[in-house]
């Protein structure tokens, strides 16, 4: 025994402390009776293995070293296993040779072959020295005591008569049969001991099944190597051992090969099933914190899963809203327009839709979403759930709202506008066409000896009996009939389903009685009065624009007639529209004949004061008639179609004269800028971009100082036809403005993209701020609008110092206004840019 030297001193180790280390480094998991147990196989397989040795060195030197000779191919065999692809089995030669020396040469090689072999597969396979230990032992006795019982059954078999081939194989098979349950059953056994269970027969059998399989095989391979090598000779078994090696090579070379594609494979599949962890993953991840609400729906409509955005936004918490049918937080209009659209993506008729629609959280107030919906899942299959993306939308459809009611509505009285009154006369008109039976009827009010209450009593006076006559009016009419103020002291009346001619006539009378009323107006006590002109749907088949002109030339003629009483349209009236006509023809020779002329009213930027451009204004002196409005005249060009000349005519003059401007005064004029008023329908002309570039090279004006201001409500009714001609003056240096801001509807969407430099806000409502809190707001919400889109805005109309001080603190960036210049002719401009400084407001 080895000497362990401490310091000085010699250690001689016992045995009680090799054994304790021994216990200590292997058997540590041991309970009492596993370790008994694993001692007891121990001891007996050592002594199997001690007594086949001393069997074995007692024979002949020959004997022995076949047998050494086997033992070696056992060990090889041991050593080099074949490796069954997706399964647990080990397939080896060795059982057959390890039975070849019990046949051959009895139990004792037997029990030595069978120990190497378990030794060298528990080295392979067992990394603790107990089990190794066990496993070896446990062999021996097992191959020795069915060793014994292979003998005895042979003597047993041969004294009953059977012949000596099949004795021996049925030896060996039975031999196979004991060595089955006494090799397995006492390792299976240290392990239910160690853990504190009990083995069951069921349970060993069906999980060594396969290996007493492979026994009883190898048995009857030996049996047979061995009826031949006593018949034919050793050379049987030696063919045999180059054969078994030969065939465990190619199976190894075979099965290692598709181990390896089954590892890459697994390797291919533990990636893809990695990614698609990672993939779920990020997906919930960005599932749950997307800044959006998101659902998953499934293929019934129920709700599978919600993100936190989703809750915050219907203020639900998930509990609550899982397992809900998704289209129950619709709003009942909106719900059956989602499942129609739901119902393509499901059907795979769509990829995927959006819409914008109102949902309810449970006990929550109605929320405006843009909802998208997409397949969810396994897109392959007809389970394939929905996943909704709801983005709130609420606050940009209140201010389209609140813009909506701004363009439709007059701001002083509340009532629609001119613009809404237009739209829903066009459909009355449309339904009288397509159903004589849906008949309408029209009343145009004007009040009489309005001029003289804003001209003694003031404005607000005059607009505080605007709002009563607006109120008197809708008073007496029926809830569902259209009343709007279409412009000044000018009021009209939608009647739709119209009970007859004399009861819309009475009901005429009526408005006359309650318009006629006293109101106390600043103290003063006035008596208003207003003419009516009333026209019907029946009479003839008109646009929507003559049968409003058709009421107003009734109207007049209530007036013409003494005021104070309505009047009915008939065809008498029309030859009023003779005298329209005229004007007409007198309005085309203005133009061709040059009797038209321009005045230019500067334009200022506020902060700091100076002048930035001007504003060029048709006027129309008639040689009969005297001055024309421009109202009047512009009008009948836009109705009579020779706008086109006429906007012709005033981009050319405009342009001219502010080239000769700024040639002769470049200090003065270098940056200044010329703004000319179009029509939409100029811009739907083929050659009106051609005209004004044409224009600007023939002056040799900069492109850059013109500007080219539509009006709101002409550019979107002609959007579509006027987009080309914008994209193209603007790529040309041309610069674009909006008129008349807020009196028509835009998208707001829609003027993100289009190609404007400015917005100028209607006259109407910078007037206004002094009377009206509310006009302050609208003219905030523009400024703020056309802030938000990088836009310059315009504020037209200021005509007091209040208008002006409130315009520049709300942000307006540019200003024009009788308080800050009349319109000029050109002799006056070239004064006022010959002037060094022109001073400040």
């Amino acid at each position: 025994m080895p000497e362990v030297l401490v310091g000085t001193a010699v250690v001689v180790p016992t045995p009680r402390r090799s054994w304790a280390a021994f216990r200590q480094a292997y058997l540590f998991d041991y309970n009492r009776a596993s370790l008994r147990f694993w001692l007891a196989l121990t001891g007996i397989g050592v002594l199997a293995l001690a007594a086949a040795t001393l069997q074995i060195v007692a024979l002949p030197l020959i004997e022995i070293g076949q047998i050494l000779a086997l033992m070696l191919i056992v060990g090889l065999a041991a050593a080099f296993p074949v490796e069954i692809p997706r399964s647990q089995l080990l397939l080896s030669a060795c059982d057959v040779f390890v039975f070849l020396l019990l046949a051959q040469h009895g139990p004792a090689a037997a029990a030595l072959g069978a120990a190497l072999e378990g030794c060298v597969a528990s080295v392979r396979s067992a990394p603790r020295l107990s089990s190794r230990i066990v496993t070896t032992v446990n062999s021996a006795t097992a191959i020795y005591l069915s060793g014994a019982f292979f003998v005895w059954a042979l003597g047993t078999l041969s004294t009953l008569g059977m012949p000596n081939a099949g004795a021996n194989l049925a030896a060996l098979a039975l031999a196979a049969l004991i060595y089955y349950p006494a090799s397995t059953i006492p390792l299976m056994q240290v392990l239910h001991l160690k853990r504190g269970t009990s083995l069951g027969l069921r349970e060993w059998f069906t999980s060594t099944a396969s290996i007493g399989t492979l026994y009883l095989g190898g048995s009857m391979v030996a049996g047979l190597l061995y009826l031949n090598s006593e018949h034919f000779g050793a050379s049987v078994t030696a063919v045999a051992v180059a054969v078994a090696a030969t065939a465990v090579i190619m199976l190894r070379a075979h099965f290692g090969q598709q181990i390896a594609n089954d590892a890459a494979q697994e390797a291919q599949l533990d990636a893809a099933r990695r990614e698609a962890e990672q993939n779920q993953q990020h997906f919930h991840a960005a599932f749950t914190f997307a800044a959006i609400g998101m659902a998953i729906v499934a293929p019934d409509g129920a709700i599978l899963q919600v993100n936190k955005s989703l809750c915050a936004l219907l203020g639900s918490p998930a509990d609550t809203l899982v397992g809900m049918p998704f289209g129950a937080l619709m709003h009942s209009g909106d719900a059956a327009l989602l499942e129609g659209h739901a119902e393509g993506v499901a059907s795979r008729r769509d990829e995927s839709f959006s819409i914008e629609l109102r949902c309810f959280g449970p006990g929550q107030p109605e929320t405006w979403v843009s909802l998208h919906c997409s397949l969810f899942g396994d897109t392959s299959t007809t389970n394939a759930g929905l996943i909704f993306q709801l983005h709130d939308i609420t606050s940009r459809r209140r201010a389209e709202g609140d813009l909506h009611h701004i363009a439709y509505h007059d701001s002083l009285t509340d009532l629609a506008n001119r613009s809404c009154f237009h739209e829903r006369l066009s459909g009355a008109v449309q339904r009288q066409r397509a159903d004589p039976r849906a008949s309408f009827a029209v009343m145009y009010l004007d009040l009489d000896r309005f001029k003289i209450v804003n001209d003694s009593l003031g404005h607000q006076a005059g607009d505080q009996l605007l709002k009563i006559a607006a109120g008197r009016i809708s008073a007496q009419v029926r809830s569902g009939d259209l009343v709007a103020r279409l412009g000044g002291d000018e009021f009209a009346v939608l009647f739709e389903g119209v009970p007859g001619h004399d009861e819309m006539e009475k009901l005429g009378a009526r408005l006359l009685v309650a318009l006629a009323e006293p109101v106390s107006l600043g103290g003063t006590e006035v008596r208003p009065a207003a003419s009516i002109g009333l026209t019907f749907g029946d009479t003839g088949d008109r646009q929507p624009g003559e049968v409003l002109r058709d009421a107003d030339l009734a109207m007049y003629k209530a007036k013409a007639d003494g005021k104070g009483r309505l009047a009915v349209f008939d065809d008498r009236l029309t030859e009023q529209i003779g005298h329209k006509l005229q004007l007409e023809a007198d309005l085309r020779r203005a133009i061709e004949e040059g009797q038209l002329s321009l005045a230019y009213q500067p334009l200022f930027e506020l902060e700091p004061y100076r002048l930035c451009g001007f504003e060029a204004l048709a006027r129309w002196v008639h040689p009969v008639r005297g001055r024309v409005g421009p109202d009047v005249f512009i009008a009948l060009a836009e109705e009579t179609g020779c706008i086109e000349a006429l906007t012709r005519w005033v981009v050319n003059e405009a342009v001219r004269q502010h080239a000769a401007w700024w040639r002769a005064v470049p200090a003065q004029s270098g940056d200044l800028v010329m703004h000319v008023n179009v029509s939409g329908k100029d811009l739907a002309k083929p050659h009106f971009v051609a005209n004004v570039l044409g224009v600007l090279a023939r002056h040799d004006l900069p492109a850059r100082l013109l500007v080219l201001e539509i009006t709101e409500s002409t550019l979107m009714e002609h959007r579509e036809a006027a987009m080309a001609a914008l994209a193209e003056l603007r790529a040309a240096g041309v610069k674009l403005g909006i008129d008349d801001f807020g009196t028509g509807y835009s998208s707001l969407a829609y003027l993100s993209i289009l190609p404007f430099d400015c917005l100028k806000i209607d006259r109407s409502f910078v007037i206004g701020m002094e009377r009206s809190p509310q006009n302050i707001e609208i003219v905030r919400t523009v400024i703020s609008l056309g802030r938000s889109l990088n836009k310059e805005v315009v504020a037209e109309g200021i005509e007091t110092r209040g208008q002006f001080e409130q315009v520049k603190r709300l942000g307006a960036t540019i200003g024009q206004g009788y308080l800050l210049s009349r319109p000029l002719s050109p002799e006056q401009v070239e004064a006022l840019l010959a002037e060094q400084d022109p001073g400040c407001v």
